[in-house]
């Protein structure tokens, strides 16, 4: 299954650089024209060489994502082989770090990149490095003058990640720079820390299941595989070099302490994580309800001792944060990157960006115009979401009653931020499901995160297509695997609650009836 699961990403080598994906071509493929040579090989030099309109490009689109779907189900299917394991040696490890690390490096060398953030990830740090600015504060269309500019797409937006990425980038910027300083080092440089981090995950859950009590011994295989082999983390953090995969290896990193009972430097590895993406900051408040239990359970009932208990955990983990963002704050302008980037003010490829749309044209219908339609429509709609998401956070505090059930307490809120309240949306946001996921007994989640896994890999098929009509239905092959199986797992209850709506609304209508005098 992993030999098939290569084969598919073997394929993507030949596909990718093929003109209807609309995709940018790789810094390393302009390098190394050695790896065009598959697809030129296999479809010909025009259809590398020439770029097609989206509209005559579905078929290569539509083989693009085939392939990654594929792959995501050999992957899924070798995971599951792995619960027969008796004795999860070393060697399995090595099966899992092994595969990973052949995958992985084909990812890296992938002629084309799915997402275009890396370059981003580069200005960033050239800004601090480079040009000695802030990029909290200074944007990469401030410097106009910089060789990469033109390759980034966000130019008049400030970095909206961590500090401590930051802090890396700035690093990372020298490194290249030593280097000679071209695009191809510093694309290498990411993409090789995203490798890494990969690997590193993949070793953390494996450690991490050895440790979190009695597990059957294939579930240590399982996890592992789940998350290593999955083509959705390694094309996110392999081919597209995303962050997540540090921020990831960092709270997984603390989530190794806690198994071992080590709570200051888990704290310190939280901190890490969220200085390195804002991500676990929605988290920690379920991880401090789970430790103020343990508290009230060991019979520690004074308030005072309670309060200074979770505030010296908070103010360790946050004070992490503030001693990485000390050598970038420049008073609130600081803050202003967060509050006004594009996630927080726009829905793109998320089911309230499906929504939106219908809504939109019921309201112009109305006689509502159209800017105001738009405005409405979106602040509604960001409204019920965080409500809904936020009634959804709260029923996981009763998961939060041990670690396995915090991490699972974790997971399902990942799941329904990415799902119900992320207006803005991206594939890679599942990789924080799945590391997660990995680390529980199969199950529901396990299974729809796996189904949103593969499900999100669909939308690389459909964003050059935005003029098409289909573009609008992307969030639906996204999202409808990995929900349509909950719904079909809670069939039951959503069936008491439909009985339930019908009786009020027959009760009310008869209700009607008699207030009106009807002989009936």
């Amino acid at each position: 299954m992993g030999l098939a699961v290569e084969a598919f990403l073997l394929a993507l080598l030949a596909v990718a650089p093929l003109g209807g994906l609309s995709q940018t071509l790789s810094p390393l493929a302009r390098a190394w024209p050695a790896l065009l040579a598959p697809g030129r090989l296999i479809f010909g030099d025009a259809a590398v060489e020439t770029s097609v309109p989206s509209a005559r490009g579905w078929p290569a689109l539509a083989l693009f994502a085939a392939l990654l779907v594929g792959a995501s189900g050999t992957a899924a299917l070798a995971a599951g082989h792995g619960l027969r394991v008796r004795t999860p040696d070393r060697r399995y490890l090595a099966l899992a770090l092994g595969g990973a690390a052949l995958f992985g490096a084909t990812l890296v060398l992938l002629p084309s990149l799915p997402s275009d953030d890396v370059f981003s990830y580069i200005l960033y740090g050239r800004i601090a490095a480079v040009h000695g600015a802030n990029p909290l504060v200074a944007t990469p269309g401030d410097f106009s003058g910089d060789p990469f500019l033109s390759l980034v797409f966000w130019r008049g937006t400030r970095s909206v990640y961590g500090p401590a990425w930051l802090l890396l980038s700035h690093g990372l910027t020298l490194l290249a720079q030593a280097l000679g300083g071209s695009l191809v080092a510093y694309t290498l440089l990411f993409k090789l820390l995203g490798f890494a981090a990969h690997l590193a995950n993949a070793a953390l859950i494996w450690a991490i299941l050895g440790r979190i009590g009695r597990i059957a011994p294939g579930r240590r295989v399982f996890g592992t595989l789940l998350y290593a082999w999955n083509p959705l983390c390694l094309l996110e953090f392999c081919a597209s070099a995303h962050n997540d995969a540090l921020m990831l290896t960092l709270a997984l990193l603390g989530i190794y302490w806690l198994a071992r009972g080590w709570e200051a430097p888990a704290l310190v590895s939280f901190g890490l994580s969220i200085a390195i993406k804002y991500v676990l900051l929605a988290l920690l408040p379920l991880y401090l309800f789970w430790q103020a239990r343990r508290l009230w359970q060991r019979g520690e009932r004074r308030l005072t001792a309670l309060g200074l208990a979770l505030g010296w955990r908070l103010g360790l983990a946050l004070g992490v944060v503030a001693l990485a963002t000390l050598p970038y704050w420049a008073g609130a302008a600081t803050l202003g990157a967060i509050l006004y980037s594009p996630p927080a003010q726009q829905l793109d490829n998320s089911l309230l960006d499906t929504v939106s749309w219908p809504l939109r044209a019921l309201a112009q219908a109305l006689g509502v115009p159209a800017a105001t339609a738009g405005a409405l429509t979106q602040t509604a709609l960001k409204a019920l979401a965080l409500l809904a998401f936020l009634g959804l956070w709260l029923a996981q505090l009763r998961r939060a009653t041990s670690l396995t059930g915090t991490i699972a307490s974790w997971a399902w809120a990942l799941f329904w931020y990415v799902t119900v309240a992320s207006g803005w949306f991206w594939p890679w946001y599942v990789t924080w499901v799945v590391a997660l996921a990995a680390l529980l007994a199969p199950g529901e989640l396990v299974v729809a995160a796996l189904l949103l896994a593969g499900g999100a890999l669909t939308l690389y098929a459909f964003l050059p297509l935005y003029t098409a009509p289909v573009y609008g239905f992307r969030s639906l092959f996204a999202f409808g695997p990995a929900l349509g199986y909950l719904l079909y797992r809670h069939r039951a209850w959503l069936r008491g609650i439909l009985a339930r709506v019908n009786a009020l609304f027959a009760r009310d209508s008869k209700l009607g009836l008699m207030l009106r005098g009807h002989p009936s």
